[in-house]
């Protein structure tokens, strides 16, 4: 007889996670399908180790310029193989901390492979055996694996970003073709272990959807780095040999490397799931209406099944939102414009909201680290806040930094438009001196004429 749910979730990375506790939480007894490791991609293969290893790049490049902060290094080399074994042992407690929390909530937790046999009984499947289970309600959180584009990996030469972080030992010269998040970050991580780094990326710029102010800025800095930053030029031709990996580009030029990242995209992980048999409609990923329903009302999928997602925390808001569908009412709605946007290099980039300010009308508030104290005393005064601000209503409708943990500061930005804050109201409060979220406020004052750090307008005399 087949065990029966309130919810299934398939798919235990921050969505299915997030959506199975919601869920349980509410009462209802909630099955969680995991196939590979608890957590999903994000906690073991993606995010963590990666931000684990970005960590230990900044902390290299600021042993490199402790000589300017009246700190004398000597000897100071990455180990990394200790690097690795760190990245385990964080993985490996936050997953141990995950399965402890999903049990004590009482979700169950069901490892092997999960297919549809109707549209509301799933087989799990693993080694040794079977078992079948009936719900009443599914969510499907199956992630996404990365697009090798035009090529194939072989996970030696041609590397995923799982191949790249299974490697034992830094390449000496690394070839990445793809300049969104994911290359961007791995040039920076990859640049500061020692490696010769080539980012190549068909766009007239990193990071295509980010503001083109952010990308200039991040351009250069990797150039000073060291990266060879090739944007607007796309690989016409890929070959591998037992050395190594050659690219023709584009403009002409051709590109020697130990090793290549493919880091182009992702596809969402459908197959094996029969979809058809739920009568479930896919086209490129999952398809689902504004609250994230498929085309069978009691299933909802989120996250990297749905093609165009790959942010983890967008991946976590959807499944709480699934859940609360399914179990409260009147359903809700995600706007898309309140998710955080944040690139892990260094500089870091983040963005909120609206991106481009000349085409939609927007005022815009600047402030440069380089004039901020606690900049300067961190030896950090590279970047800027950019907020746009509607003209009318004064709100904030965007906003783009770069620097120093950017992908911390902008957390501010999203709160002002969750809530409808207007800049004055940001302007207006008092940020402790001397800190980086003054930059915030200073941003803000900034389009008054108020900013205590910059030159501004002044206001007509006050007549007595």
């Amino acid at each position: 007889m087949a065990a029966a749910y309130d919810l299934a979730v398939v798919g235990s990375g921050p969505g299915g996670y997030a959506a199975a506790l919601t869920a349980a939480r509410r009462g209802a007894r909630v099955g969680l399908i995991e196939r590979e490791q608890w957590g999903g991609v994000c906690l073991n293969i993606g995010c963590i180790p990666t931000k684990a290893m970005l960590a230990v790049a900044a902390l290299l490049r600021r042993v490199q310029r402790a000589g300017a902060m009246g700190v004398r290094i000597e000897g100071a080399r990455l180990d990394y193989p200790a690097v690795l074994a760190r990245n385990e042992r964080i993985v490996g407690s936050l997953r141990r901390g995950l399965t402890d929390l999903l049990r004590h909530e009482g979700v169950e937790l069901l490892a092997g492979s999960a297919a549809f046999d109707d549209a509301h009984h799933l087989t799990v499947t693993r080694q040794g055996g079977s078992q079948r289970l009936e719900a009443s309600r599914i969510i499907l959180a199956t992630g996404a694996r990365p697009s090798a584009g035009p090529w194939a990996f072989d996970e030696r030469r041609l590397l995923s970003y799982r191949g790249l972080l299974s490697l034992t030992e830094v390449p000496r010269s690394l070839l990445i073709i793809g300049g969104g998040a994911m290359g961007c970050e791995f040039a920076s991580c990859f640049a500061a272990f020692g490696a010769s780094v080539t980012l190549v990326e068909q766009q007239p710029q990193l990071l295509p959807a980010e503001d083109p102010d952010a990308t200039r800025w991040l351009a250069r800095r990797f150039e000073a780095d060291g990266v060879a930053v090739r944007a607007g030029t796309s690989v016409q031709h890929l070959s591998t040999s037992s050395d190594g990996v050659e690219a023709r580009l584009s403009d002409g030029q051709a590109v020697r490397a130990e090793r290549c990242l493919i880091s182009v995209g992702q596809r969402p992980n459908l197959e094996g799931l029969r979809l058809e048999a739920a009568g479930v409609a896919a086209q490129g990923g999952i398809q689902v209406d504004a609250f994230l329903r498929t085309s069978q009302p009691h299933i909802a999928a989120i996250g990297d099944c749905l093609e165009g997602h790959g942010l983890a925390h967008w991946a976590s808001a959807e499944g709480t939102l699934a859940a609360r569908n399914f179990f409260e009412s009147p359903p809700q709605t995600l706007d898309a414009e309140l998710v955080p946007h944040c690139t892990f290099s260094d500089p870091e980039v983040a963005s909120v909201g609206a991106r481009q300010d000349a085409a939609a009308g927007l005022r815009v508030g600047r402030f440069s680290f380089a004039a901020l104290g606690k900049s300067a005393c961190d030896d950090e005064t590279d970047g800027f806040v950019k907020l746009l601000v509607d003209p009318a209503t004064e709100q904030v409708r965007g906003a783009t930094i770069v620097g120093a943990h950017a992908s911390s500061l902008i957390h501010y930005a999203a709160l002002a438009l969750q809530h409808g804050l207007t800049a004055k109201q940001l302007a207006r409060t008092i940020t402790a001196h001397p800190t980086l979220p003054e930059a915030i406020t200073e941003a803000a004052a900034h389009l008054y004429g108020e900013s205590l750090c910059v030159a501004g307008r002044r206001s007509a005399p006050v007549r007595s």
